[in-house]
């Protein structure tokens, strides 16, 4: 038995057609809706119907605590307690009492279900779905297991129409609580020469911020029949950033009864990474639709640029190549990088002196170094629209959204000191 959360025009004829069904992130033990929060306004105004479902057992305990007598049917039990432990453990530990692998029938069942006549589908007064398979982060592993394993059977090809995993890397997840993946990932069958080389029959859209990117090392995007993919690098993005976490979560009181501790920015760097990337999540999910339903293939983009450094021990590390503000090069940038207010980081430092590479922090920039860069706010504006008006014509970013990214562009700057 598990969890389904649907958000859906009140009216069926508002509806786009479009199903969103985002596997919900299970790593903080609760489900987290994490394409929700990054493009309710897109999904909102486009008339798209978003579902998140419960895609790992973690997040039981975190259900029972917060109302025991609504969740009780909630059930992913272990069916052979007796189960020798695997070793190496999974990454993300394990709970015996569950059993994980039930997810792969659970996701085609329920695409199944969202395409029939069937009385039990929440959706059958909306008329014909197309249905895309989302993930963030650890969920990204979820798709790429079910990608590998399951997405070309007879009996799962053709219910989903496309795929959207960002966050995330190559990498694909145990196939069942009890399974090890290899610790050396050049070990994983996505790897080529050391590079992720994720792909679907149907498109699928590929989205990495700054504190991913490097690790992920895409290899390129494909067209080729049968292995479909674009790769989107966001430069001057983070996995978790202002919206995310110091805007949408903290001081929920929910977490509190369900057990869970606050959400908050506590790294000791600068202020919390408020790069505006909610816009870029629109464009990608907006050349996704336009991939499946009228075949026009997603515009490519180029990738962050990295480079090689060697440590202190004498091994190597790929790290993002920056210029001269010390921001990223390359990727898919907006006028926030492009006329900088500041140096944007994709990982922190928290207060114990453990380095986050999820957390972002940006460094802002003097109120007199941007008066020395852009004279007057009005000039600045001035170059946020055109450079806004580039972006577009790349497919980067949706004329809807250009009035609205100008302004909390423009307005950052203004918090900064830019008269």
């Amino acid at each position: 038995v598990n969890r389904v959360l649907i958000r859906r025009p009140v009216d069926p004829v508002r509806f786009s057609g479009n199903v969103v069904v985002e596997i919900l992130n299970p790593t903080a033990h609760i489900d987290i809706d994490r394409f929700w929060v990054n493009a309710d306004k897109f999904f909102m105004r486009n008339g798209d119907i978003y579902i998140g479902i419960t895609g790992k057992s973690d997040v039981l305990d975190s259900f029972m605590m917060f109302d025991p007598e609504r969740y009780a049917p909630l059930s992913w039990p272990n069916p052979d307690p007796s189960r020798k432990k695997p070793d190496p453990l999974p990454r993300m530990g394990l709970d015996e009492r569950f059993e994980n692998g039930y997810l792969w029938d659970i996701l085609t069942d329920y695409a199944r279900l969202l395409k029939s006549d069937s009385a039990l589908n929440p959706l059958r007064a909306y008329g014909k779905v197309w249905l895309y398979l989302a993930g963030w982060s650890q969920c990204t592993w979820f798709i790429n297991r079910y990608l590998v394993s399951f997405a070309s059977l007879p009996e799962v090809k053709g219910l989903w129409d496309g795929f959207y995993a960002a966050g995330g890397s190559s990498e694909p997840s145990a196939i069942n609580s009890y399974a090890s993946i290899p610790a050396d990932r050049s070990a994983s069958p996505m790897m080529s020469t050391g590079a992720g080389v994720v792909g679907a029959e149907v498109p699928l859209v590929i989205v990495n911020t700054e504190s991913e990117n490097y690790r992920a090392n895409w290899k390129d995007d494909s067209d080729q029949p049968g292995f479909l993919r674009r790769c989107y690098q966001f430069a001057g993005t983070s996995h978790d950033e202002k919206v995310n976490i110091d805007d949408w979560y903290r001081d929920d009181p929910d977490f509190k009864k369900a057990g869970i501790p606050d959400f908050h920015y506590d790294g000791v760097e600068g202020e919390v990474n408020n790069y505006p990337y909610t816009y870029l999540f629109h464009a990608s999910f907006r050349n996704l639709y336009r991939w499946v339903r009228e075949g026009i293939p997603a515009p490519h983009a180029p990738m962050i640029e990295t480079k090689t450094v060697k440590r202190p021990d004498g091994s190597y590390d790929r790290v993002n190549a920056t210029d001269a503000f010390g921001n990223a090069k390359g990727g898919i940038r907006t006028a926030a990088l492009d006329y900088p207010t500041a140096r944007y980081f994709g990982g922190s430092h928290k207060p114990d002196g453990q380095f986050s590479f999820v957390t972002g922090h940006c460094e802002p920039f003097s109120p007199a170094l941007l008066k020395e860069l852009y004279g007057s706010l009005a000039h600045y504006r001035e170059l946020v629209a055109a450079n806004t008006d580039e972006q577009i014509a790349k497919g980067v970013v949706l004329r809807e959204d250009r009035e609205a990214l100008i302004d909390e562009i423009v307005q950052i700057a203004k918090d900064r000191g830019l008269e």
